[in-house]
């Protein structure tokens, strides 16, 4: 049986312990990039025609629409998409990254209400906008953070042992 030299074992220590220091973050920081791409697919996607009769929060909404909407001049009829006072929801969804994390998130001020699982008005979920809730079980139900996951380990293993 042969020895192994001194100078390997310390080459392997060292990959070892770049999987739980440097690599470690940069996985971190790969993996959760690329899940926020995942739930951004989704949630940029326009559901059908708008629900039909509207269904109002309330009847203060509702009159606030309508007076907003003449104040304005526009027609009362709201345009996805091509609606002045749209602020173009799909187009604000944005991806923000830090070292070892990515963070996704919408501008349009009324994202929420159309997105959001905690506060979705019954209107938007009546329409069929995916909810922020909705998009992490899909991502994590069908494999894709799984697969995301595995990709980018593998990728840093790889990394840590190039070369031995």
């Amino acid at each position: 049986m042969s020895e192994v030299e001194h100078g390997e074992l310390d080459k392997l220590q060292k990959a070892i312990n770049s999987l739980t220091g440097p690599l470690l973050q940069k996985f971190k920081g790969r993996a959760t990039y690329y899940v926020a791409l995942a739930l951004k697919g989704l949630m940029q996607k326009y559901p059908g025609p708008a629900h039909s009769p509207v269904i109002w929060a309330s009847e203060k909404q509702r009159r606030w629409y309508y007076a907003t909407r003449r104040e304005a001049g526009l027609p009362l009829r709201y345009t996805r998409r091509a609606d002045p006072m749209s602020q173009r929801l799909h187009a604000q969804w944005g991806i923000s990254r830090g070292e070892t994390e990515a963070t996704l998130g919408n501008r349009a001020t009324y994202a929420p209400y159309a997105q959001s699982s905690q506060y979705q008005t019954a209107q938007h979920a009546a329409t069929g906008w995916t909810t922020d809730e909705q998009a992490a079980d899909k991502v994590m139900s069908d494999g894709t953070v799984k697969r995301i996951v595995e990709a980018h380990i593998t990728a840093i293993v790889r990394e840590a042992f190039r070369g031995l």
